[in-house]
């Protein structure tokens, strides 16, 4: 049974634009792949992955029909093995990130500049991790009266865990 290490959460809020990163970062600095203004070729909808990020197009931005944006948490998770499949979450993506820096984190573009947030370590430089994107999409199902995108709320999971040695 995988046993969780370490997990930190970060949060932003997408009004300008519908995609945000997942990706290799130092100093506050996006420098994994996907980076800010590469493009990259969608393997499934709504992901583009690279070998240090991914690129993903969230469901409530720019803000469902109403253009508010909504809030997107990514919940970052260290496993010692690969962790149980969720039930209630949908998997985007699994494969494997090559860390450099040890440090992943979010980043989100604002027309030409970047907003910084956490920078979550994995405790190993230049490392290969196998990782998993999971997702789940919230919105107002207990108030049938009011309406469905009254509450928008993407949340996502970054797992890593070390990969499976042959």
């Amino acid at each position: 049974m995988a046993v969780l290490r370490v997990s930190a959460l970060d949060s932003l809020r997408i009004e300008c634009t519908d995609d945000f990163l997942i990706t290799e970062v130092e100093d506050g600095m996006p420098t994994g792949s996907p980076s800010p203004g590469e493009r990259t070729r969608y393997t499934l909808p709504r992901i583009g992955v690279g070998p240090n990020g991914v690129d993903i197009t969230s469901v409530v931005s720019p803000g469902g029909k109403m253009g508010r944006g909504g809030p997107i948490h990514v919940r970052y998770e260290l496993w010692d093995a690969e962790p149980d499949p969720l039930p209630s979450w949908d998997r985007m993506w699994e494969g494997e990130l090559h860390l450099r820096t040890g440090r992943i984190g979010i980043v989100e573009h604002f027309g030409e500049g970047w907003e910084e947030y956490i920078e979550f370590d994995t405790g190993k430089r230049d490392s290969t991790w196998s990782a998993r994107v999971l997702t789940r999409f919230l919105s107002n199902t207990q108030e049938p009266d009011f309406p469905a995108d009254i509450v928008e709320v993407d949340l996502y999971r970054m797992q890593l865990w070390p990969p499976q040695t042959a």
